[in-house]
């Protein structure tokens, strides 16, 4: 008899689900992965390539009615997240109100983050436009660019000089939604196919995300230290910006994501949301 295959796990190739990701051989021996953007990733959660995965909490949202969100896993944080960052020629965000704003393509939750900010904090209106992720062709183009994952932070980290123009300005929108609620952000959570419940139950595959986790939390040195040269970064700034997320959902968590889909997404019911079990 043979044994029934593993369902497919989706992971962000950033190094922020590392700490969850990087254990995982251990405890799902043999299953498949597909890495990738996140924008990608929620394709392919949401086309069925793969079962389970982390998804854009504002792509979860959009896509409640078949999804089941998994309890207690998320990739949030309180105040600065170091890589999401919009880069600017302009010291006030506000001034950018009616200028081009270059999104990146990378991105579902961090760009409605930013449209929710320029609406509600900054009382602005840009322009925008989607673009390939290259920080120098989007600020030749645009007065600000939004980036974000590794590039993000190897930029926040790195802080240079575009072009003739020098160093743009940055503001991390994890630390403006701070400014304008007092309250975490959730950028992405897990969440299982409805249709794949099943098999992602009798695979274990929760519990197991669930003590892989555990395990990378305890090693966060040793995951930073092995990506880091990746980056081109030191490992401590590395470790650093893995202990400053937060991955477990908590109830405040929780609370800033809802206030997040009031805004982004006014007719959003969180009471309908379903929970895998």
């Amino acid at each position: 008899m043979h044994k029934e295959a593993l369902p497919t796990l989706g992971t962000i190739d950033y190094l922020n689900t590392q700490p969850v990701e990087y254990y995982l051989d251990r405890y799902l021996p043999g299953i498949q992965r597909v890495r990738d953007v996140p924008t990608a990733i929620n394709r392919a959660l949401l086309e069925g390539r793969v079962a389970i995965a982390p998804i854009s909490s504002y792509e979860f949202a959009r896509h409640s009615d078949t999804l089941l969100l998994v309890p207690g896993l998320s990739i949030a944080t309180l105040g600065a997240v170091n890589s999401v960052l919009l880069f600017t020629w302009h010291p006030d965000p506000r001034e950018l109100d009616g200028r081009m704003v270059a999104l990146s393509d990378q991105s579902s939750t961090s760009v409605n983050l930013l449209c929710v900010l320029c609406e509600h904090h900054y009382t602005i209106t840009p322009e925008w436009q989607t673009q390939p992720q290259n920080l120098d062709t989007m600020l030749d183009t645009a007065a600000a660019a939004l980036l974000i994952g590794d590039q993000a932070l190897t930029e926040g980290v790195v802080r240079r000089h575009i072009g003739q123009r020098g160093l743009p300005y940055c503001f991390d929108l994890g630390d403006e939604w701070l400014k304008l609620t007092g309250l975490p952000f959730t950028f992405a959570v897990w969440a299982v196919r409805q249709d794949c419940a099943d098999a992602i139950r009798t695979a274990g595959i929760v519990p197991a995300l669930y003590a892989a986790r555990a395990e990378g939390l305890r090693h966060v040195e040793q995951l930073a230290q092995d990506y880091a040269p990746r980056l081109g970064l030191p490992s401590g700034v590395c470790t650093k910006y893995l202990r400053d997320l937060r991955y477990h959902l908590d109830s405040g968590d929780s609370e800033g994501l809802r206030v997040f889909l009031q805004y982004a997404l006014p007719d959003f019911d969180w009471q309908r949301v379903q929970y895998f079990s």
